[in-house]
C-alpha cells in the first residue's frame, strides 16, 4: 500500500515533468530545428529521447536494460517489429539507430510539433482502418531500402495494456516479402512500469532484441515467429519482473483468440 501511495505521488510530478519537457523541448527547440538542419535536429532528437528516459529514471526510479544489443545492425535498412505497450518503446529505440523512421497513426501527422518531428524523421502516416492498408507495403519498402534506414513497426498498431490478446497486422510480412529486409522483433515489458495512463511505477524495463526472423517463411509461419518474439517473449519478462498475476489466464486467451 506505502510503495503504491509512493508510485501514485511519483507518478504527479513525472507525468508534469515529462509533458512539460515534451512542450517546451520537442515543441520549441526540437521541432523548429528541423526547418534548419537536419544534423541538429536528430542531435536534439536524440537529447530528448534520453532526457525522457532519465525523468523516468529521476522521477519514477526506472532503470533501463538492453538486451541482444548485437542482433540490431548498426548501420543499412531492415525492420524492427515491436511490441507496443508504452511511450518508452520509441525513446528507447532512438538512442539505438537515430536514423529510424516508422510507420504511425497518420493522425499523428497533424497533431503540432509532433507532426512536424515525424516528418523530420520520414515516418510513413497509414491509415490503421484501412482493410488496403497492405497494398501500399511496396511503396514503403522502396522508401525504406532508399533511405538505408530502419523501419519501426508496432504490429499491434497501438499501445496496448498488459497481456492484451489483439490481433497483430502483417505489414512487416509483405514487406520483407517481396524485399531482402532483415526482421528483427523486439519484446519488452515497459508497459509495468511506464504504463498507458496516467499512473506508473519503479522497476526494471527490459528491451529485449531478439535475433532476425527467418527468410522465405509464408504468412502463417512468420506471423507466428513474430508473435512468439514479441508477444509471448514480452510476457515472459512481465512473469520474469513478477508480475505474472498481470497476464490473462490461458482460458481468457483461447476466449479471445476465438472471438477474433
Amino acid at each position: 500500500m506505502a510503495m503504491r501511495l509512493i508510485d501514485g505521488v511519483r507518478s504527479v510530478f513525472f507525468n508534469i515533468m515529462f509533458f512539460g519537457f515534451t512542450i517546451l523541448y520537442l515543441g520549441l527547440i526540437v521541432a523548429p530545428s528541423s526547418f534548419i538542419n537536419k544534423k541538429l535536429f536528430h542531435v536534439l532528437l536524440h537529447g530528448y529521447c534520453v532526457g525522457s528516459l532519465q525523468i523516468g529514471r529521476w522521477v519514477m526510479g526506472i532503470k533501463y536494460e538492453y538486451r541482444g544489443t548485437e542482433n540490431l545492425p548498426a548501420t543499412g535498412a531492415l525492420i524492427i517489429v515491436c511490441t507496443h505497450q508504452s511511450n518508452m518503446d520509441s525513446l528507447l529505440v532512438y538512442p539505438r539507430r537515430n536514423d529510424v523512421t516508422a510507420l504511425v497513426k497518420k493522425e499523428l501527422m497533424s497533431v503540432p510539433f509532433v507532426g512536424t518531428v515525424l516528418k523530420a524523421m520520414n515516418c510513413i502516416p497509414i491509415d490503421r482502418k484501412s482493410a488496403k492498408a497492405h497494398k501500399g507495403m511496396d511503396a514503403v519498402t522502396d522508401k525504406v531500402i532508399a533511405a538505408q534506414a530502419p523501419l519501426l513497426i508496432f504490429p499491434q498498431a497501438t499501445r496496448v495494456l498488459i497481456g492484451d490478446t489483439k490481433r497483430l497486422k502483417p505489414g512487416a510480412f509483405y514487406m520483407q516479402e517481396t524485399s531482402d529486409l532483415t526482421v528483427i522483433p523486439i519484446a519488452t515489458n515497459t508497459g509495468l512500469f511506464w504504463r498507458k495512463g496516467f499512473f506508473h511505477r519503479s522497476g526494471t524495463a527490459v528491451y529485449e532484441i531478439g535475433e532476425p526472423i527467418a527468410k522465405g517463411l509464408d504468412k502463417k509461419a512468420f506471423m507466428d515467429k513474430v508473435h512468439h518474439h514479441v508477444v509471448d517473449r514480452s510476457h515472459a519478462l512481465i512473469r520474469d519482473a513478477g508480475y505474472g498475476d498481470e497476464l490473462p489466464s490461458r482460458e481468457a486467451v483461447r476466449k479471445a483468440a476465438r472471438a477474433k
